[in-house]
This record gives structure tokens, C-alpha cells and sequence, in this order.
């Protein structure tokens, strides 16, 4: 059992060691969710970026930041194949 103090700093608790674990817990599920690695080429195509075909330079939560032409173009990874 923990004991805290009366007189205790709120930075003396384990509340900081819990939120760090649950921040990087919830970080890999969104990130885990992704079946594409950097460098893979695909082709992306929604009604606001348009289609274009390049590498993954980024990979953050869903999104998924394609190298095309120079630009990055970020799609939702769902939008996104492999060229055929």
C-alpha cells in the first residue's frame, strides 16, 4: 500500500509514473493499427487530396504522410493501396 503524507508535493506520487504508461500504452494502439512501414509504396485517393501515388514518410495515429512529387500528402490510412 502506498502512503502519502499529508504534507506531500503532488509530484512525489505515482499519478506521474501512471499517466506516462498510459500515454505510451495508448500511443503503439494507435499507432499499431497501421498495416503499412516507412518507405512502402502506395497510392492514396480521397475526394479532398485528390490520388497520388508515393512513399510513406510518416506514420502518426491513422494518418499516414505520403512523399509524392516533391509534397506530402496525408491520407487516412483506409484510403490508402498498393499500386498494381
Amino acid at each position: 500500500m502506498l502512503k502519502i503524507p499529508a504534507g506531500a508535493p503532488a509530484d512525489r506520487t505515482r499519478s506521474g509514473q501512471l499517466s506516462g504508461l498510459l500515454s505510451q500504452t495508448l500511443h503503439r494502439a494507435r499507432t499499431a493499427g497501421v498495416p503499412y512501414k516507412l518507405g512502402d509504396v502506395l497510392v492514396g485517393d480521397d475526394p479532398f487530396n485528390g490520388r497520388h501515388e508515393g512513399t510513406v514518410v510518416v506514420k502518426d495515429g491513422h494518418s499516414v504522410g505520403l512523399r509524392s512529387l516533391g509534397r506530402t500528402y496525408f491520407y487516412d490510412y483506409r484510403q490508402l493501396r498498393r499500386p498494381d
